[in-house]
């Protein structure tokens, strides 16, 4: 199957730890944990113990000064971590004492994994820990201060005797490193970010205690604790901070202010935020229709998405159905992930599916741009919208497309595994490698897939269905990217076809290897198939579910506040769609009895009526490709002005000046597209100073164009 994969390589990497010189003592599935460096100048090496060569960056040693972040990925013998760390502005990974590295502790965190932009508002000392008693944090044995406006990133909020903290990440030097700082020394960047209320509030018109407050149908708008809104911006007035947040409320769009002791960020894909109404709990707990009626309404969902959730609800009660609140504008959304390039579609679909919009389509030719491989074309704004609009999906089938991401053991096991890929030629298959040991190991596709969920946290069915999608040509055929026998990269795989980007000279299977063939991140180089498994998980868990795209809408169409519209897995406008259906494929056994969740987008400002499928099919061309004069006297052909460009959409009139002796003219035209009709043309007399000729084109879809033509004789 044709399809753009874009590599992110900034994202974050989470790498397994790879045992050299010494054994893993915790679990490979354990949680990957934060920790600080509490030194300066720490030595990262390549292996487990003093004796391993230092990781270079640009030729030298790598030293990580005090306060750096890493990832602490396993726990290695004789006193070691395996970590993962960002060194100007690079991932680098490698292995360091682990006596020099503080855990640190998400206890009393109101959210975690946050990326939101923000600068200091005047210059401030970092704290070590979130208290302003704690010490501050010293790099090179100097207190590290930050000037006004210094960019920083706030990663955590915490609550410490009843004062807000930031946890911040920037950069100095060559090093990323993190601290505390009070949260009303810091502002954060104009964003929509998703948030949600902490305790009950009333909405304030203004940033004052003395505004009067917002009203909703003559009623004083109170905001419970959950429920979702989106931070707009911030005010600090007479020492108060102030957000101002926009919601949903009786059906309506809501602007206001609150007091930041009142609303929360809300917490990237894990945390231990208690508050955080994003986790899935797998609780099987069955609502009441009136309960379900009442959770619809508190979370905010459209009237138009109840009907459908309603009849889900019915067939299915343990599933569970949470807004994802994306805090954008339907139209502004539909119109970015409309731009040419950004959603494809294949070229023998219908005009109807296909973008005529700039760049997308050439109306001189009657040709659609190719963007990806041999026949990927810009989809049209209606295909996108269709695409887009989750109520579409709202059905036993596609509601796929919005479950979480995230490894759930308890329903997703190998026999589901072995559902996805019955009718390929993984189904039942094992594969021999040897491991970096040298010893043998012979493991079964469907088993090798619930390890990488376990290594990575991604769900092993989204696995899986990618890599059918991706590399399963038929019932007995795959793509020469999992042969391990194309010539220069035999022995190596990619099952994911990640780097494999297509082009009208191909090469996309080339590409991939490449990617696969050369790195040390993502357990590469992809020799045997167990790598280039766990490795491609890691790179997707990493660089989308782990960052918020943990749904395949998301990874589709990136609403969410990292990367808005860009970092997009697929350019496929249909792949959400289409591996929707294989995850049914694999759950409707026995998905019934199981508290899946679901996390299904809401805009803003979205039309009453459900987008429908695009709608005519017939080609709306009316241009022209030629325009003719000629003399019937002279015979000569006569230049209009402007000059006639092939394919105008723009010039309407054309001024053409002939002899008085031409008693007649001839005008002969020419559509582009060749189901459009001309009229018009033909002999025109000549019998006054000035003749006007309408030529008119009718596209084969009925939208008319008028070139007007003014004949002089002089």
């Amino acid at each position: 199957m044709n399809r753009k994969s874009i590599i992110y390589m900034a994202a974050a990497v989470f790498l397994i730890a790879l045992c050299i010189g010494g054994f893993i003592k915790k679990d490979a599935d354990a949680a990957v944990k934060t920790g600080i460096v509490n030194t300066d100048g720490l030595n990262v090496r390549s292996g487990a113990g003093t004796g391993f060569t230092p990781v270079q960056h640009e030729g030298a040693g790598i030293k990580l000064s005090k306060g750096t972040k890493v990832n602490i990925n396993s726990e290695q013998a004789g006193g070691w971590y395996n970590i993962t760390f960002k060194y100007s502005g690079k991932e680098y990974s490698g292995y360091a004492a682990s006596m020099y590295i503080t855990i640190e502790s998400k206890k009393g965190a109101l959210a975690d994994n946050l990326d939101i932009k923000a600068s200091m508002i005047s210059k401030q000392k970092i704290y070590a820990k979130a208290a302003a008693k704690s010490p501050y944090l010293k790099s090179n044995n100097k207190v590290v201060k930050l000037k006004a406006k210094k960019q920083v990133k706030i990663i955590t909020v915490k609550k410490v005797a009843g004062s807000f903290w930031y946890g911040i990440e920037f950069k100095r030097g060559k090093n990323e490193l993190s601290g505390y700082i009070n949260a009303d020394k810091v502002k954060i960047n104009k964003k929509n970010i998703p948030a949600y209320i902490i305790k009950k509030t009333a909405v304030r018109s203004k940033a004052s205690a003395k505004a009067s407050y917002v009203k909703v149908k003559k009623k004083t708008v109170k905001l419970k604790a959950k429920k979702s809104v989106s931070i707009l911006k911030e005010k600090t007035v007479k020492g108060k901070k102030w957000f101002k947040i926009k919601f949903n409320v009786k059906k309506k769009n809501v602007k206001g202010w609150v007091l930041k002791e009142y609303v929360m960020f809300k917490s990237g894909t894990e945390t231990s935020a208690k508050n955080d109404d994003t986790q899935n709990t797998r609780k099987p707990v069955i609502l009441s229709d009136a309960e379900f009626e009442a959770d619809m309404t508190e979370q905010g969902f459209p009237e138009s998405y109840k009907p459908e959730l309603r009849k889900l609800h019915s067939v299915y009660p343990y599933w569970q159905f949470k807004v994802y609140n994306t805090g954008i504008d339907w139209s502004v959304a539909v119109a970015n992930e409309s731009k040419p390039g950004l959603s494809l579609i294949p070229n023998s679909k219908s005009p109807a599916w296909k973008s005529f919009e700039q760049g997308a389509y050439d109306w001189a030719t009657d040709a659609h741009k190719i963007f990806d491989g041999i026949s990927w074309v810009a989809a049209s704004k209606e295909a996108v919208s269709y695409y887009m609009d989750p109520r579409n999906f709202l059905n036993e089938k596609n509601i796929f497309m919005f479950e979480s991401l995230s490894y759930e053991p308890d329903y997703q096991n190998s026999e589901g595994v072995a559902a996805i890929l019955a009718g390929t030629p993984f189904a039942g298959a094992s594969y021999t490698y040897t491991d970096d040991t040298g010893v043998q190991v012979t493991k079964s596709y469907q088993d090798t897939f619930v390890e990488a969920a376990a290594l990575t946290g991604a769900s092993p069915f989204h696995l899986a269905s990618r890599m059918r999608q991706e590399v399963v040509t038929g019932a007995d055929s795959v793509s020469n990217s999992v042969t391990g026998t194309v010539p220069g990269y035999e022995g190596i795989y990619n099952f994911f076809n990640i780097g494999a980007s297509d082009s009208a000279g191909g090469g996309a299977v080339e590409k991939g290897l490449k990617f696969a063939s050369v790195g040390d991140t993502y357990m590469r180089p992809w020799n045997n198939q167990y790598k280039s498994i766990c490795g491609g998980a890691l790179y997707i868990s990493g660089n989308y579910i782990k960052r918020g795209q943990n749904t395949l809408y998301l990874e589709r169409f990136n609403v969410t506040p990292s990367g808005t519209y860009s970092h997009q897995y697929m350019t496929n406008v249909v792949a959400a769609y289409s591996e929707s259906l294989k995850i049914y494929e694999a759950y409707k056994s026995w998905m019934a009895s199981q508290a899946i969740v679901f996390y299904i987008p809401v805009y803003s400002g979205m039309p009453e009526e459900v987008c429908g499928e695009p709608q005519g099919g017939l080609n709306p061309n009316n241009c022209l490709k030629l325009l003719s004069i000629k003399g019937n006297v002279t015979l000569a052909e006569y230049a209009v002005s402007p000059q006639f460009v092939a394919g105008d959409t723009v010039t309407g009139t054309y001024t053409v000046s002939v002899p008085a002796s031409e008693g007649a003219v001839t005008i002969e035209a020419q559509p582009v597209n060749a189901a459009a009709v001309v009229e018009g043309t033909g002999t025109v007399s000549l019998t006054e100073a000035v003749t006007g000729r309408a030529v008119t084109v009718t596209a084969q879809n009925g939208d008319k164009r008028t070139y007007n033509i003014v004949i002089n004789r002089y």
